[in-house]
């Protein structure tokens, strides 16, 4: 049976998934990427986690994660890992514009608020 989402919820599938100890606490103003150090592969792993565990799909009508976290064209929830050399070369010659959103955990609720009732 799946779980009723709540940001309480969210916030135990993000320990359970990440493997984050109790001892560190966890609110709706949490910075995922920044507070928790979720990024790249992990970032997309817990957002498959969170569709599957409360049954909804943050793919939206043009098939990306813009329309439920209000993400600009070029910006992304996550840094990549490892080292990307072509994106140092466009950055030192300013022409890197892809920029990564802070998102909270509150904000992870309500992007998976909006996919559930979208």
């Amino acid at each position: 049976m799946k779980k009723e989402l709540s940001v309480e919820n969210i916030i135990s599938l993000i320990r359970e998934s990440q493997g984050i100890p109790s001892k560190i606490v966890i609110t709706e103003n949490t910075l995922v990427e920044s507070e928790l150090g979720i990024t790249g592969d992990d970032g997309d792993e817990l957002l498959q986690e969170v569709e599957k565990e409360f049954d909804l799909s943050f793919k939206g009508k043009d098939g990306s994660l813009r329309e439920y976290f209000g993400l600009k064209e070029n910006e992304y929830l996550f840094h990549s890992e490892g080292i990307d050399i072509l994106g140092i070369f466009k950055e030192l010659f300013g022409k890197n514009k892809e920029t990564v959103k802070q998102f909270t955990v509150g904000e992870l609720f309500q992007g998976a608020l909006r996919a559930k009732n979208g």
